[in-house]
């Protein structure tokens, strides 16, 4: 960590000054709660500095950064940084297109931490958002392979949305008599960056059994396979005569095997894949190989039965499946490497679907991670940041093994940004909200506001054993 940003300079004004002492104690106090935190059971806990495990941790930081709520403070910057400083190997989740804060957070660090990251994904479902490791180079090396995770042609997402038909000029339909169209239940939004809103997700409205539509220049009648209107003749043993029965009349029926086939730049095909791409890379700390995948699965909606649960149960079952396909052919020519998938899962909880999908195809949440008392959100009460490991078959290795031996979550609002019972004399609300007139941004909801400043996750850490050199050493002596 680097902390010569808050030396009070001759030439700082009094809002400068004050915002700077402030951090001082601040950081100090938080340091403080750093250090102090791993006992266990309980609920804010951060792993032993002193201990020479690898300290792994995934954090969602809240649009990491947007002026929505305005953007990071220097002490907001200061107080991610002095927490991400506490582990080894980190993983984010939300950081956005322009890398102004990334790159503070990244110098405050310190000269010893790295970062591996994506480009911004330009995809409308993923809000221009990056996926990115930062790691201490003093203790984790990169190993030189890193690459996005999409998903081949039999492990693709077909889904009630994985294929909408567009028509140039708009959409025309005919409706059966004494039908008409209901509005949905609800209806989903996302700001823009202008202050307008966008449906997002789509907004389905069902259409009576019998509905017409006026279809567009360009369409086709693709007849496939066994078609009853496919009809030929054999002529000394070769088919002849090919022909197609096209019927006739105004109003045609054809056989199920019978297609639209639709113009390519009619069709949006890109919920087959993740509405967020994974980004997997490969790491090492002493004797320990890491392939980390990183994910922020698609949230849409927590309502149960609806496309946007069925999106979020799909993608998670869908990204482990693929990895364990990787990681059982890679265990195969290395079994030192081991596989593990962290970051926001949208878990709605413990006991539900989607974390049953988490740990489908090998992949194992450690029980210290199961036995964490509280959620991962300001709240407490959602568990939508995960970490399991691959456990399938060839997760083993004749020289090193995975054994986790802490786990947790740190609340950071219990020591900045405080409020309720971490403040009861609202000292740091009082404070805060004069900040807000020091950059001239005022928000009414200092609760939902520092959320933009820290985030609305808190970080999950674990700690595995890395160093096997005594084991080892002692078989060799044995043998």
């Amino acid at each position: 960590m680097l902390y010569s940003g808050l030396e009070i300079l001759a030439g700082d004004d009094e809002a400068t000054k004050r915002w700077k002492a402030r951090t001082v104690t601040d950081l100090i106090r938080l340091r403080d709660a750093l250090r102090q935190a791993n006992q266990p059971g309980l609920p804010s806990r951060a792993p032993d500095p002193d201990k020479r495990r690898l300290q792994i941790a995934t954090w969602n930081l809240r649009e990491f950064d947007s002026g929505r709520y305005g953007y990071r403070l220097p002490e907001a910057i200061y107080y991610i940084a002095e927490v991400i400083s506490a582990f080894d190997l980190v993983a984010l989740q939300e950081v956005r297109a322009d890398l102004e804060a990334f790159n503070r957070l990244l110098g405050t660090l310190g000269p010893a931490w790295k970062a591996v990251m994506t480009d911004s994904d330009t995809s409308t479902s993923a809000h221009g958002e990056r996926m990115v490791f930062l790691f201490n180079s003093t203790r984790v090396q990169f190993q030189g392979t890193a690459g996005e995770v999409t998903l081949s042609d039999g492990d693709r997402l077909f889904l009630p949305d994985s294929v909408d038909l567009a028509i140039p000029g708009g959409i025309e339909i005919e409706l059966p008599d004494g039908t008409d169209l209901p509005q949905p239940a609800k209806i989903l939004s996302e700001k823009r960056a202008d202050g307008g809103y966008n449906i997002d997700p789509a907004a389905l409205v069902d259409l009576p059994a019998g509905t017409k539509i006026v279809l567009p220049q360009g369409i086709q009648l693709a007849f496939k396979g066994a078609a009853d209107e496919f009809s030929y003749d054999v002529v000394n043993g070769r088919i002849a005569n090919k022909r197609l029965d096209l019927k006739s009349g105004k109003t045609r029926k054809f056989s199920e095997p019978v297609r639209l086939r639709w113009p390519s730049n009619m069709l949006e095909l890109g919920s087959q894949q993740f509405a967020r791409t994974p980004f997997i890379v490969y790491f090492q700390s002493d004797w320990m190989k890491l392939a980390l995948c990183t994910v922020h699965i698609f949230y849409g909606s927590n309502a149960e039965g609806s496309p946007e649960m069925a999106r979020r149960t799909a993608e998670i079952r869908a990204l482990t499946r693929s990895l364990a396909k990787r990681a059982s052919a890679e265990g195969n020519s290395d079994s030192d490497s081991y596989f593990m998938v962290l970051g926001d899962f949208n878990i709605k909880s413990r006991e539900h679907g989607t974390m049953a999908a988490l740990e489908d195809n090998g992949f194992v949440v450690p029980p210290l991670i199961r036995e964490i008392p509280a959620g991962t959100n300001v709240k407490r009460d959602m568990y939508y940041d995960q970490m399991a490991f691959w456990m399938g078959q060839g997760a083993t290795s004749p020289h090193t093994h995975l054994s986790v031996s802490d786990a947790g979550v740190f609340d950071v609002f219990k020591h900045v940004f405080r409020e309720g019972d971490d403040d009861p004399a609202g000292e740091d609300e009082a404070y805060f909200r004069r900040r807000m007139k020091d950059v001239k941004r005022e928000y009414g909801d200092y609760r939902e506001w520092r959320t933009h400043q820290i985030s609305d996750h808190l970080p999950m850490w674990v700690e595995i054993e890395t160093d096997f050199a005594d084991a080892y050493l002692t078989a060799l002596k044995g043998g």
